[in-house]
């Protein structure tokens, strides 16, 4: 009992002991370094203890002969079981896999060990340690054709000299093709000795044509950054001629429904296994690749003894995953097990220029539930007599009779064409006439707008019409005088485009030269001398019979 007891009391303090195993990984940018290329060395440690900050990191350093490696920082988080240290160094002139042996890590709470690890050079990741950026331009060489989609990219490579920062500006001038960016404007190189843009190309007719790609990219030959002083722009400009051409009819087979690439068959699925006679399905397959994706057209899947189908409405598109879907209804006619039409493509392979066909296995379905009955409709004689054989037994409807009439059908009654119609031509005519009446008095009233002086001439041919009238059957000289000064300004004031009270004398022998002067100045005194204090009773017998001609010439010219 005792040793049982010392056991057991052992294996606690052993579980209490024991402590978690420490994790270490570590990643390199770039993964494979070209000879004598920077890198940087990324170290993550994962304990069950808080670390802390870490001490005299790179006194056991020991990296491989011809590799520069020092420890650069710690990102350093307090109260926590995780360490990032990070490391920089320039890879060997020699080829091939270098081992940097494994090292320890003195923590305040624990010594962590990092097992070695292996650092790959190659001449083939296109580092450069001298020489000048420049960018390139990368697109398949060979024969295009219409919808297809042509991807490309711009590649803008540096060196230990002269560094690229960025891009700006990228502009596409071509016709007949469509142009889109795809991807990160700037995302950096494998190689982390520069950027590249990518871009998408389609083509939209046949023929040759020339399309020219220009831009400008950010260059540092030192400082800190593409807009320092020592940083300048230089532009870029590629021109390329393409060939478009239509995809052959030779060997297309029928069921292509506009798909250029390299594709493949992701999935297909039913939203139902067991449905019920008449409850619709869906069916949905999804197709992957490379290509005109957002082009091709769902293939068509005729309806059959078994199925009635919806032609596919879902056309979704997502380029982050190459990947488009088509979404058929599919409604059950019979019961039983069934296998779900086949869906069908057929690809052109714009590199190998052939055509190649892709499907999608048809899908098991269990349907349950009952087919709908078949109704026989039986032709009967009223007149047959008892124990005559039935008639043949008739499949579907019988034709309807137009001639029979039901008991509330009063029956079709003859309908007169309404042109025969007499209320409908006086109808017509009424509103045709008022149409031009309306449109007659509008035209006048814009046209009388435009020109305002022929109302005003008007009243004013009224006015002097009724002066002289006045005039003419005054009793003495003061009303007569009155008449006539009052239609003179009356007749005048159109021609002067004045008031007529503010006209004067002068004013009348303007618009009137002819008129006698003597005979118009013993008028206005006898009609306003009293209101200048030159009154006069002098008479006007010899000179009424000019004055009323002279109002009727003034009122002959208005």
């Amino acid at each position: 009992m005792t040793a049982r007891c010392l056991r057991l009391l052992a294996a606690l303090l052993a579980l209490a002991c024991a402590r978690a195993e420490d994790h270490v990984s570590w990643e390199m940018t770039p993964p494979v370094a070209g000879p004598g290329q920077p890198f940087k060395l990324q170290v993550r440690i994962e304990s069950d203890v808080i670390l802390g900050p870490a001490d005299r990191v790179g006194r056991e350093l020991r990296p491989p002969k011809g590799m520069a490696l020092r420890f650069s920082g710690q990102l350093f988080r307090a109260n926590t079981t995780e360490a990032t240290l990070n490391f920089s160094g320039v890879a060997p002139e020699e080829e091939g896999p270098h081992v940097i042996p494994a090292f320890n890590i003195r923590f305040p709470a624990r010594l962590i060990k990092v097992p070695e690890m292996t650092v790959n050079v190659s001449a083939a990741t296109g580092f450069r340690r001298e020489g000048q950026a420049r960018a390139e331009l990368v697109m398949p060489v060979r024969t295009y054709y219409v919808g297809e989609r042509i991807p490309g990219a711009i590649l803008l490579k540096g060196s230990e000299q002269e560094i690229v920062n960025g891009s700006f500006g990228l502009e596409c001038e071509a016709e007949g093709f469509t142009f889109q960016q795809t991807g990160a404007r700037n995302e950096e190189l494998p190689n982390g000795q520069g950027l590249q843009t990518g871009f998408e190309l389609t083509p939209l007719r046949t023929g040759t044509s020339e399309i020219t790609l220009n831009g400008i990219m950010l260059v540092n030959t030192g400082g800190l950054g593409g807009f320092a002083a020592s940083g300048r722009d230089r532009p870029f400009t590629f021109r390329r001629k393409l060939t478009v051409e239509h995809v052959p009819e030779a060997g297309r087979p029928v069921e292509w429904t506009g798909a250029i690439g390299r594709f493949l068959a992701e999935s297909v699925s039913v939203s139902n296994t067991k449905p019920e006679v008449g409850e619709p399905i869906r069916l949905r397959a999804i197709i992957a690749g490379e290509g005109n994706l957002d082009r091709i057209l769902p293939p068509e899947l005729g309806s059959n003894e078994t199925w009635d189908v919806v032609p596919g409405n879902d056309r979704r598109f997502r380029r982050a995953e190459d990947q488009r879907s088509f979404t058929y209804t599919l409604v059950p006619r019979l019961p039983g097990k069934h296998l779900t039409p086949a869906i069908r493509f057929a690809i052109f392979d714009p590199e190998t220029r052939t055509f190649q066909r892709l499907e999608f296995a048809p899908q098991a379905v269990t349907v349950t539930g009952n087919a709908p009955a078949k109704v026989d409709l039986v032709a009967l004689d009223p007149g047959a007599a008892a124990g005559s054989p039935a008639a043949k037994g008739l499949t579907g409807l019988a034709t309807p009779d137009p001639a029979h009439r039901g008991l509330l059908d009063p029956g079709a009654k003859t309908v007169t064409p309404l042109a025969a119609s007499r209320p409908f031509w006086t109808t017509n005519l009424t509103l045709l006439t008022l149409c031009l009446t309306l449109f007659a008095a509008a035209a006048g009233s814009a046209y009388l707008l435009a020109h305002p002086e022929i109302l005003r001439r008007a009243r004013a041919r009224r006015e002097v019409r009724a002066s002289r009238r006045a005039a003419a059957a005054a009793a003495d000289d003061a009303a007569f005088a009155t008449a006539c000064v009052r239609g003179l300004r009356a007749g005048c004031a159109p021609w002067l485009d004045a008031e007529p009270a503010a006209l004067t004398q002068g004013d009348i022998r303007r618009v009137l030269p002819a008129a006698d002067v003597a005979a118009l100045d013993r008028v206005f005194r006898r009609a306003d001398g009293a209101k200048f204090g030159a009154p006069t009773e002098a008479a006007l017998r010899e000179e009424k019979a000019a004055l009323l001609a002279l109002l009727a010439t003034l009122e002959a010219r208005l």
